[in-house]
């Protein structure tokens, strides 16, 4: 695509942004910087229209981007549109104070309140996945002849009960023992990393360690095998509403039902921490079939050089990219920060 092509490529996107209507020739030619004649901006539609990023909703209309548009507008024209977005961000988040809070979810449901406040769409954030955290401290307590509660505590201050069952369950002291030697052994690991470490540390010391030991590595094993995914947390549903796409009762009803499988959600949010930076799925790319006329857009926010969590937001296809994605790297960075001082204070 030539340079013309894309500067009247990304002036339909923005004027179907600002205002959700088809814009024809002789409007695009008066909002271009370079001035064109309506012929030759129809010529350029039409070269457009046959690579697939504008269509015609009807004979007598103008064009509006398609899902391709999009794509091809944030691959290719991001970092320039973008600038000011990122530079205004960055000094809100140099002058944001950092306000105390007692609980994560304090933190989480902040950050998410106010990143659908800025974008006018619904913002999702999935807390920190247990096992992406790090071990604080380990208590087992006895309940019963074969049962002990497990409480594990992370450095984030996320609490994880967990009963299991043994043949035989060891007196509190021993019990008390062995959690000090698991504390011991993997304060500070990844929740995820410590049940493979545990296995190799009873392999490669089973000559050398005392029956405790091998009993406390064992009772870990069960104790630190946690699939658990993170709590989601959606602020700002009803702001869909408000948009014209949505006028659609069928895709309302599909969108909500979305919103509703928060499996399926926090599937989808979970999916966005194997990428770097920023990802974001348009229309079709997503595959839920409720977001077919959305966007998804999601950030990776991290503690202590681990990933933790994703946060981002839902909205149609005609979404301020420039803004909406700068705000998200706001919100990773904003929520890393508040987690550390959190962190810092636990």
């Amino acid at each position: 695509m030539d340079q013309r092509a894309e500067e009247i490529l990304e002036k339909v996107i923005e004027y179907y942004i600002e205002n959700a209507e088809p814009i024809g020739s002789r409007l695009l030619s008066k909002a271009l910087d370079k001035k064109l004649s309506p012929a030759t901006i129809r010529n350029v539609m039409t070269d457009l229209t046959e690579m697939g990023y504008i269509v015609q909703p009807h004979t007598s209309a103008g064009r509006v981007p398609t899902d391709a548009a999009y794509r091809y507008y944030i691959d290719k024209l991001f970092e320039e549109i973008s600038t000011p977005w990122k530079e205004m961000f960055q000094r809100r988040l140099e002058m944001d104070e950092n306000h105390p809070h007692h609980r994560i979810e304090d933190i989480l449901l902040d950050a998410t309140n106010e990143l659908s406040t800025i974008t006018n769409c619904a913002g999702i954030v999935i807390s920190p996945m247990l096992s992406a955290s790090r071990l604080k401290q380990i208590q087992l307590i006895r309940l019963n002849s074969r049962q002990i509660l497990v409480v594990i505590v992370t450095q984030i201050g996320m609490v994880h009960n967990k009963i299991i069952q043994v043949r035989s369950c060891p007196n509190q002291d021993n019990l008390d023992k062995m959690a000090a030697i698991l504390l011991d052994l993997f304060e500070k690991e990844p929740i995820a990393k410590i049940r493979k470490s545990l296995i190799k540390e009873l392999t490669k010391n089973k000559e050398e360690c005392n029956q405790l030991i091998i009993q406390a590595i064992r009772l870990g094993k069960k104790a630190f095998d946690i699939e658990s995914p993170g709590e989601l947390f959606i602020s700002g549903r009803s702001k869909m509403c408000s948009f014209p796409e949505f006028n659609d009762q069928k895709k309302l009803k599909d969108l909500y039902r979305v919103f509703e499988d928060k499996i399926a959600l926090t599937d989808m949010m979970i999916e966005a921490m194997n990428d770097d930076g920023i990802k974001v799925n348009i229309g079709t790319e997503n595959r839920l079939m409720g977001l077919s006329t959305c966007s998804v857009v999601a950030g990776t926010y991290g503690n202590q050089g681990h990933l933790l969590g994703t946060i981002g937001v839902v909205g149609p296809t005609r979404l301020n990219y420039p803004k909406v994605i700068s705000a998200i790297h706001y919100s990773t960075e904003k929520l890393s920060l508040s987690l550390s001082r959190f962190l810092e204070g636990y």
